[in-house]
């Protein structure tokens, strides 16, 4: 950058300048997803997420009860192939099990370690299973087990300084929960996440015909799916990040950890404190040059850090 030119720096609220933020997180990781939700995703250009049941990956869903029960889950291989297309992973307890002072240890904790372990990467996000009653213990034992983000089941639109131990999730589904009943909303957080510069974590589980649905309010149709992304396109246009749900909280977190300072000299980036489990490490810089005009620049960032611009 020509710095005798710049008249102010700044470190953008999101990657690449972007406005307002969209995701989307698939509980339980169905190896189901790799058909048409798979190419859905491909089609639109839009990342995915799964989060995983910690001592299931790779074999049938163990949860008696659940709509999903018996249901294969992705094994090490696709998920290393679903990540090398940008997707990213989460873990999502042990067992799924309800939280209790007795097994919140090896739920929350020590699944971590066997996830990682059974699928040979770093896991830094917690997704809560079953309801918001598994929250507390949750966010208790986060820092224990290492998570940057505990992600809940609160309907919210995530804004900047949104705290990652409690990121909100919006539900894509069919149907909503007793006693609601909602139907699908293509729209739903879209246009107040624009508004608000803030970030949409949509939640579902598995995108599939409509006729074919064991539960509509846990599932989305292919047909919904496809339109709900076309919505995110239409209201967020170039001002929209589609923005894999690590990505957005590494890039949260390296934001919070770096600052500009002018001097004399011209401008210098700091990065202090940046939590060791951050994975991708790298801030967005807007220069404001002396005609008014705008110049973005990602650079890569580290705990330490003080680079002259």
């Amino acid at each position: 950058m020509n710095v005798g030119k710049i008249t102010d720096m700044r470190i953008t609220p999101w990657r690449g300048g972007k406005r307002w933020v969209y995701s989307v997180t698939y509980d339980e990781g169905l190896q189901a997803l790799l058909g048409a939700t798979l190419e859905t995703h491909r089609k639109f250009g839009v990342p995915g997420h799964v989060s995983l049941v910690a001592a299931d990956v790779g074999r049938p869903r163990n949860v008696p009860g659940s709509s999903f029960d018996k249901m294969m889950i992705l094994s090490r291989a696709e998920i290393d192939s679903l990540c090398a297309e940008g997707w990213g992973v989460s873990n999502h307890s042990m067992t799924h099990a309800a939280f209790t002072r007795g097994n919140a240890r090896v739920e929350i904790v020590e699944s971590r370690k066997v996830l990682e372990d059974a699928l040979g990467r770093a896991i830094t996000m917690f997704i809560v299973p079953g309801s918001n009653d598994n929250y507390p213990l949750s966010r208790e034992f986060a820092a224990e087990a290492g998570y940057l983000s505990v992600v809940t089941l609160w309907d919210e639109v995530n804004l900047p300084d949104c705290d990652l131990l409690k990121t909100g999730r919006t539900p894509l589904i069919e149907e909503g929960f007793y006693p609601f009943f909602s139907v699908f909303d293509p729209y739903s957080r879209l246009c107040q996440a624009r508004d608000l510069g803030g970030w949409v974590v949509d939640y579902t589980h598995i995108a599939r015909p409509r006729e074919a649905m064991a539960s509509p309010p846990k599932e989305i149709s292919l047909e919904h799916l496809a339109q709900r992304f076309e919505k995110v396109k239409a209201v967020g246009g170039e001002e929209v990040w589609l923005g894999e749900a690590t990505e957005v909280q590494d890039y949260i977190l390296c934001r919070r950890h770096c600052r500009m300072e002018s001097s004399e000299e011209g401008w210098t980036l700091f990065c202090n404190g940046l939590p060791q489990g951050v994975q991708k490490r790298i801030v967005t810089v807007e220069a404001t040059m002396e005609d008014g005009s705008k110049v973005l620049q990602d650079l890569p960032v580290r705990d330490g850090l003080e680079l002259p611009l």
